[in-house]
């Protein structure tokens, strides 16, 4: 394998993961609005947020079994 096939996939890994990183920060923000959304609609007493807001807490729970 030569050395400018190794630089080319050495690049496309770091694009790759530099994407990913995004898509997490993405993520990360998205989790945040949603929270604050689900605990303003269970202070006006959405019972759809409080659905929302059990989901959550199960698929946590069963994520660290």
């Amino acid at each position: 394998m030569g050395v400018l096939k190794i630089l080319k996939y050495i690049s496309s890994n770091n694009r790759k993961n530099q994407r990913i990183r995004e898509l997490e920060n993405l993520c990360k923000e998205k989790d945040f609005h949603f929270n604050k959304l689900m605990a303003d609609g269970l202070r006006h007493g959405s019972s759809l947020a409080g659905k929302y807001m059990q989901d959550k807490k199960n698929y946590y729970k069963n994520i660290k079994k």
